[in-house]
């Protein structure tokens, strides 16, 4: 396979400790790398020309996916002072043993830490802070590993080309990243997209709270006693179970509908009446729905219906409907029908299923509906005000 353009698009390597992981991106040809490739590396002080620092790396058949490589560089102890380091790459086809290509521009390595724990770990004692230990300026770390202090961001594993920081924690225990500051600061975590700050995390010390703010707005607090605190609505699409100790305390729970919330037949859309509430439209054959989302469990133990009947030539049938998540099939039950009308009152359904309805949301969904006897009479004529469920759940 002869070498085309090769070029490194991507470098990401962190000299803190040697060796160090570096990654990089291959193109061949002018497409992204894939196979087996013979590198060499050379580290210099300087972009062109300059000096050449530490010993040569030579890696055969290095393993490259899709473009992306990874692979360990150990340039010596003493390559890494802090100033700015550039590797030079030249690379051929794995299978070959001819010349090698040179890649370029060298590849920048940035102005990296100094390697090597041994000359720094006298200042460790004369720090402030005894939980932290320094390994150049600006760089604190604590922790073991094998005997010698150092820090692992993604050391011994590959990463997604899409990652751009990643800490990897060797150990089969908890690893992980933590944000410190002073006794009194306040630690957080941001988001930003397009230069602007979006979302954080953070904890208060004052108040012993963790919050997730979004926006400028606090919006979810676990404070002091350890209680959830969520500033706007709480959506849920499942199940929620209490895991309180004890268990069986009985909750009394209410569901309530008005005409904001109730549906037309299928639909998401609305008609609305000043007096009869929600209806359908004059002539229509369809009804209006009330999607029942309560806790799985929850056992209805009453559901009152205020509506409006005001025509002598038909009545108002109300009926729970229930459908399979499995086969999609409907049941139906009515529930109640209105007899009689009154132009000028509101009337109230007051049912109790018989036999007890309890909720399966592993089985069923349910709603309930209000249909015409007959096609739907002149708008504010028949129509459902408000709808309230009342439901005891046991807590488990």
């Amino acid at each position: 396979m002869r070498i085309g353009v090769i070029g490194i698009v991507l470098v990401a390597g962190l000299a803190q400790a040697e060796p160090f992981v570096f990654q990089g991106a291959l193109n061949d040809e002018g497409v992204p790398a894939n196979g087996m490739y013979d590198f060499q590396f050379i580290l210099y002080d300087a972009e062109t020309a300059g000096n050449q620092i530490g010993s040569f790396n030579i890696l055969d058949d290095v393993e490259v996916i899709n473009g992306t490589f990874f692979t360990e560089l150990d340039f010596g102890d003493d390559a890494f002072d802090g100033s700015d380091r550039w590797v030079a790459i030249v690379v051929r086809d794995g299978d070959s043993t001819g010349a090698y290509v040179p890649l370029n521009p060298r590849a920048k390595i940035g102005n990296t830490p100094q390697a090597g724990y041994a000359s720094k770990a006298g200042e460790a004692a004369a720090l402030e802070d005894q939980f932290w230990t320094t390994i150049a300026p600006g760089v604190q770390l604590i922790g073991t590993h094998e005997g010698d202090d150092q820090i692992f961001i993604n050391h011994n594993r590959a990463i997604e080309t899409t990652d751009v920081f990643v800490v990897h924690s060797s150990e089969n225990a908890p690893g992980g990243m933590t944000v410190s500051t002073w006794l009194n600061g306040m630690p957080y975590y941001g988001y930003a997209s397009g230069g602007f700050s979006r979302a954080k995390t953070y904890y208060d010390p004052v108040t012993d709270a963790w919050v997730v703010s979004k926006g400028g707005q606090d919006l979810l607090e676990i404070d002091e006693n350890n209680d959830v605190i969520i500033t706007n609505n709480l959506i849920v699409n499942g199940t929620i179970t209490s895991m309180s100790s004890g268990g069986g305390e009985t909750l009394l729970g209410y569901k309530t509908y008005t005409p904001d919330t109730i549906f037309q037949s299928f639909s998401f859309e609305r008609l609305f009446n000043s007096f009869a509430g929600a209806v359908e439209a004059q002539g229509s054959t369809g009804y209006v729905r009330m999607d029942v989302d309560l806790p799985h469990g929850a056992l209805i133990t009453n559901i009152h219906v205020e509506y409006v009947d005001r025509s002598s030539a038909t009545n108002l049938s109300f009926e729970l409907w229930t459908r399979d998540r499995v086969t999609l099939d409907f049941s139906s039950e009515v529930l109640a029908t209105s007899s009689g009308f009154n132009a000028n009152t509101v009337q109230v359904f007051d049912i109790v299923p018989d036999p007890e309805l309890v909720i399966d949301n592993t089985q069923c969904t349910y709603s309930l509906r209000a249909f015409s006897t007959s096609s739907w009479p002149t708008v504010g004529n028949l129509g459902v005000r408000s709808v309230m469920i009342e439901y005891e759940l046991t807590l488990p």
